[in-house]
This record gives C-alpha cells, structure tokens and sequence, in this order.
C-alpha cells in the first residue's frame, strides 16, 4: 500500500461507498493519532500548553482551509 502522503485526495461525487472494516483499519495504522468513530467518521484530539497556542493553531488551520475554500 502507498504511503497516504502519496495519495491525491479526490472528492466523493456520491454513489461511493465510505470506508470500512479493514480497509478502514489498514488507512488508520498510518495516522495512529485519528481514530474512526463507528466507522462513520474520524476524530483526533490535540492539546497545547496553553490557550495562546491552541488559538494559533486554529488560525493555522482556518488559513489552510481558506486557501482550498473554492467560493
């Protein structure tokens, strides 16, 4: 299996199954941070030692998202 940082994200146009069982599984073992929740959705924790750093982080975030943001 490739490495996922070798992989293209392709949005899903519908009619695609999500990601189950062992596919699902073998994905998660290569981001051991996330987990899968009920096989529906993932999620990952993240602390910071304080709030100025969990803010910078978010604005972090925020900037990346708009710079993929199509509208």
């Amino acid at each position: 299996m490739p490495s996922l940082a070798d992989k293209t994200c392709v949005p899903c146009k519908g009619g695609v199954p999500p990601l189950k069982g062992e596919e699902l599984r073998k994905l998660l073992q290569h981001v051991p941070e996330w987990k899968a929740i009920n096989e529906h959705h993932i999620t990952r924790a993240y602390t910071f030692p304080d709030f100025q750093k969990a803010l910078d982080f978010v604005n972090r975030v925020a900037a990346a998202v708009a710079a993929f943001d199509p509208s």
